[in-house]
């Protein structure tokens, strides 16, 4: 099978786009067809190892998704009917409902998947500039249309977050990597029995405040006196941070929130790791002050002293950058 990486730079590049209501690869674990002819032909002109681009579709998705580039799934030449290749619940939902019902359901399977950083959320107008038209709208959706050269190179500059694929061994903890770092060939070696994850490549960042939404008192076992539970760091995705933490959660009434990072306040992200750290550090001395360590990068602390903490970290990565 062809590795991401030789997808993307081979001399045709072995890439493609098509349009999904969503992105959720642990749950449909393939890339469905309306009919056999659709699949044999996709089939016939790829190589195992194809990736797809997915864009949201510009009706159907949801509003921050639509017309974005959502994610990327690698697909083998394995070909069956969809519910082979689907979470059991999932198959039954989507014959449930009637915008789904019988649709997709000849399919190939999909092996590995990423889903795009929000922060690296683009039109598919203009991240696919050459392929992609209106007019060609349905044809995309339907069979699928392989990218150009300079398109699929763009996917080395995104933002990407492996994650799992249906039917696959399941990917935990990952973090958000550039693109050029995530799929280049990994080094031969045993294949691990454990979760696949991979180190936040460095690059931009921007520091984060998450918040832990919940009965506070409940958790901390004591009177949080209107204090909140937050989090501390940086990241260059910091929504993929507060997705990732929500995944580690099992279901119930507690949920991670992004309540600020530099995005939210209209503040580029700074230029490396070091920068975030001089943020992150500045920010856990104002909270330990100011409020009540849970350890590590976690605090119980006052409205008041977040917004200290935050303005804090902020003027220190200002500092720091007019010295170095």
């Amino acid at each position: 099978m062809m590795t991401p990486y030789d997808a993307i730079t081979a001399d045709t590049p072995n890439v493609w786009m098509t349009t999904f209501y969503g992105f959720d690869p642990a749950k449909w674990g393939f890339l469905g067809f309306a009919n056999s002819g659709q699949r044999n032909t996709f089939v016939r002109e790829t190589q195992p190892g194809a990736l797809v681009v997915i864009y949201g579709h510009k009706s159907k998705a949801s509003k921050d998704q639509q017309g974005q580039v959502i994610g990327v799934q690698q697909v083998s030449h394995r070909v069956n009917f969809a519910k082979a290749f689907m979470d059991p619940a999932e198959w039954a939902a989507k014959e449930a409902d009637p915008e789904s019902q019988g649709k997709w359901d000849i399919a190939v399977k999909a092996t590995r998947a990423w889903k795009v950083a929000p922060e690296s959320y683009q039109l598919i107008d203009d991240f696919a500039d050459e392929s992609y038209s209106l007019k060609l709208a349905q044809h995309i959706g339907s069979q699928g249309v392989r990218l150009t050269r300079n398109e699929a190179d763009k996917l080395l500059d995104i933002t990407l977050v492996e994650t799992s694929v249906f039917g696959e061994i399941a990917i935990d903890g990952a973090s958000p990597v550039f693109g050029r770092d995530l799929l280049q060939p990994s080094k031969p070696g045993p294949v691990s029995q454990q979760g696949y994850y991979t180190r936040e490549a460095e690059g931009p960042k921007q520091n984060y405040v998450l918040r832990l939404d919940g009965d506070t008192d409940a958790f901390l076992g004591y009177p949080a006196n209107g204090r909140s539970i937050v989090k501390v760091g940086m990241s260059v995705s910091p929504a993929t941070r507060r997705d990732a933490f929500n995944a580690a959660l099992p279901a119930g009434t507690y949920a991670w929130s992004l309540l600020r990072s530099n995005e939210m306040d209209n503040r580029p992200p700074f230029d490396n790791s070091k920068l975030g750290l001089v943020g992150e550090a500045r920010m856990k001395d104002v909270l330990a002050q100011g409020g009540s360590s849970l350890g590590g990068e976690f605090f119980v602390a006052s409205d008041k002293a977040i917004a200290r903490a935050w303005a804090a970290g902020q003027k220190a990565v200002q500092e720091y950058s007019r010295v170095i």
